[in-house]
C-alpha cells in the first residue's frame, strides 16, 4: 500500500497493519502507567482541591455550583467546577479568590492567564461572560446565567459523576 495514494481506496485496517509491520507494535513500559493506588491518590488530591475551590466560589456567592468528575470522559482533566456569577465584577471576584486560594493553600497556578470568553447565544459581544481557570486536573468555569444555559456543560458531560459538596444542603 502506498501512503500517497488515493485516500478513498485505502482500507484503514490495512494501513494500520502496514504501519505495525514497518514500525512494530506499540510497547508501553511499566513506568508509563501509574499504579491504581497512585491514580486513586491523585484523584483524591484533585477532589480535595476541587471541593476547596467550589467552597471559595460559594463564599463569593456564586450560584448553582457543580463539581463533576469527568476523568472517565476526557483525557485532559479530572474535575470540572461549574458556577454561576450574577455580574461581571462577581466573575472577576470569584476567579481572583479561587486563584489566591490555589496559590496560597495548594501552591497551584492556573495555566496561562484566565481565559475570558464573550459571545452570547446570538453572537453579541459580552466581555467576560465566561471565565475559565485551568489548573490541569481541575478546570473551573464561571458563567453568567445566560452563557451557562447556552453552553450547558452539565448536559454535554451528562455522564459525569456529580460530586456532592459538603457545604451545600
Amino acid at each position: 500500500m502506498a501512503f500517497g495514494s488515493d485516500a478513498s481506496s485505502v482500507d484503514t485496517d490495512d494501513m494500520f497493519d502496514d504501519l505495525f509491520k514497518k514500525h512494530g507494535k506499540v510497547i508501553y513500559r511499566s513506568s508509563d502507567h501509574k499504579s491504581a493506588a497512585a491514580e486513586i491518590d491523585d484523584d483524591a488530591e484533585s477532589l480535595s482541591f476541587a471541593v476547596a475551590a467550589a467552597k471559595v466560589a460559594s463564599e463569593v456567592k456564586a450560584g448553582d455550583i457543580k463539581v463533576l468528575f469527568v476523568k472517565p470522559l476526557v483525557y485532559w482533566t479530572r474535575f470540572f467546577i461549574i458556577a454561576t456569577a450574577f455580574s461581571r465584577p462577581q466573575i472577576d471576584a470569584i476567579g481572583t479568590k479561587i486563584r489566591d486560594m490555589a496559590e496560597n493553600k495548594y501552591g497551584r497556578f492556573a495555566a496561562g492567564d484566565s481565559k475570558s470568553f464573550g459571545r452570547g447565544p446570538a453572537g453579541e459581544s459580552k466581555p467576560n461572560s465566561w471565565t475559565l481557570l485551568d489548573f490541569g486536573d481541575v478546570v473551573v468555569h464561571i458563567f453568567l446565567p445566560q452563557q451557562r444555559a447556552f453552553y450547558n456543560l452539565e448536559e454535554f458531560y451528562g455522564n459525569a459523576t456529580v460530586i456532592e459538596l459538603p457545604f451545600q444542603s
